[in-house]
């Protein structure tokens, strides 16, 4: 007796389904070959005997590891093309912030020299220049994340059976772009910072 025997993919409800002992069919009948890493070399020698014994019909088969993996291709692609567009876009972001970063420390060269002379530390210049870039990465992830939520939880609507998206997976991605924002930032700021004082007051 079974049931709940999933033969589709998790898109698909279990259907109905019925097993039927095919007449003249008997157990003794089964056949179970254990074969050697060597796939190639098994299935001609099978091959060769079933057409020997039974030339009548062709001799089909199929890895079941493969016939699984098929029933997921349309999601193994979309994986794909997520991870480079995520890839591409998180070099992109990148990129711009270490622009943007690098502009803001060369137009507040004076201003971080002055701090500097009075006795600003390294981590006062840090807070300083990375607090204005944060609110901004803030706000992006305050309105991103309801739509990656909504987008992620429509496509899991998709499958019959699925599981649960957890809150944690999306603050997570928060936390990450916050990170890359900090160190991005930071970097420039850390330059900026280090500089001698008399020539960050003698900048044009």
């Amino acid at each position: 007796m079974v049931s709940n025997i999933k033969s589709k993919s998790l898109h698909n409800h279990i259907d109905p389904q019925v097993y039927i002992k095919l007449p003249g069919v008997e157990p003794q009948h089964s056949v179970m070959i254990k074969i050697s890493d060597d796939h190639q070399a098994a299935i001609a020698r099978i091959r060769e005997k079933w057409e020997e014994v039974n030339p009548d019909h062709p001799f089909e088969f199929s890895y079941l590891d493969q016939a699984y993996d098929n029933m997921y291709q349309n999601e193994a692609r979309a994986g794909d093309i997520v991870t480079w567009g995520m890839a591409i876009a998180m070099f992109i972001t990148i990129i711009g912030l270490f622009a943007m970063a690098r502009y803001t420390t060369e137009r507040r060269t004076k201003e971080i020299g002055v701090r500097m002379v009075n006795g600003a530390e390294l981590k006062d210049i840090l807070v300083l220049l990375n607090k204005d870039f944060m609110k901004w990465v803030l706000l992006a992830c305050v309105l991103a994340l309801p739509v990656g939520w909504r987008i992620m939880d429509g496509w899991l609507e998709s499958f019959a059976y699925r599981t649960s998206l957890s809150w944690w997976i999306l603050v997570t991605s928060a936390l990450a772009a916050l990170l890359v924002a900090i160190l991005t930032v930071s970097w420039q700021s850390y330059i900026a910072a280090k500089k001698n004082p008399v020539e960050s007051l003698r900048y044009e």
